[in-house]
């Protein structure tokens, strides 16, 4: 028995030296995070605060997009169809000749030198030309349950030559169209109630989606993939803007007929 005893406690003393080092180890290592993926989305994100508002004078506010200049911004009205170009301050300069029929989306297409306008009711993005006439239009093919759930957002990304487009719910979708191509793909959205306006930042290739009913943005890649999301604290908002140079987010509400400007900030 005293040999076996001696045994043990030998064995005991051995596992010890063995597992010390092991043991130190991560206790110096137990506040240190693992590696980041290169390749995947930041885990810092960025902070979020609301600095300004500006009531709009423009019945229904929907899609919000960079002017040409990209300096003001274009807004569409849901009510009377019209595009105007507004300051960063809410203030109208212009009106597009242009008058459509249930508009939704808006941005600038290749080079700047074009305009895009997504109708929701007939499922078609409207091609303006940088005076605002209409040029082309073209049909986007998508199953959806209801024409009052259809089109809604609209953007696109000069690098692939790719627009992404919301339909707004049943189902929620976030499609990529090219001019030559159609439709490249369709991929559900599950992360709001409804999907309402959408901007492509060039920054860092992703997308940043707004949504009405759920009253919050959020901070996609570009498969829409949420990242990260911010809530509002109001209604309806319909278009979204993000200008890294002034570190500034630009949102319009349908409801609240106004511009609503946010800081920005990556942590």
């Amino acid at each position: 028995m005293h040999l076996e005893s001696l045994l043990n406690k030998a064995m005991i003393k051995f596992i010890s030296i063995l597992l010390f080092p092991l043991l130190l180890l991560a206790a110096c290592n137990k506040d240190v995070p693992p590696p980041l993926d290169p390749d995947g989305p930041s885990v810092f994100g960025y902070k979020m605060e609301l600095e300004d508002e500006f009531l709009l004078d423009i019945a229904e506010p929907s899609g919000l997009s960079w002017a040409i200049n990209h300096k003001d911004l274009i807004v569409v009205d849901d009510r009377t169809n019209k595009a105007y170009i507004i300051d960063v301050h809410g203030k109208q300069l212009s009106e597009f000749p242009y008058s459509g029929d249930d508009t939704e989306g808006v941005t600038l297409g290749e080079a700047n030198n074009s305009i895009w306008i997504a109708e929701e009711a007939e499922s078609k993005l409207i091609e303006l030309n940088t005076s605002g006439n209409e040029v082309h239009s073209y049909k986007i093919d998508v199953n959806r349950g209801s024409k009052k759930k259809g089109l809604e957002g609209l953007t696109y990304d000069s690098n692939e030559k790719m627009f992404y487009i919301l339909n707004e719910a049943e189902p929620g979708l976030l499609i990529k169209w090219t001019i030559d191509g159609g439709i490249q793909s369709e991929t559900q959205l599950h992360f709001a109630q409804d999907y309402s306006g959408i901007f492509f930042d060039n920054a860092d290739q992703s997308l940043w989606i707004v949504s009405d009913q759920s009253q919050k943005l959020f901070y996609c890649d570009k498969n829409g993939l949420v990242k990260q999301s911010f809530d509002l604290g109001f209604p309806k908002a319909e278009g979204v803007v993000v200008d890294h140079v002034n570190n500034k987010v630009y949102i319009v509400s349908d409801s609240e007929r106004k511009l609503f400007i946010f800081k920005i900030t990556k942590l």
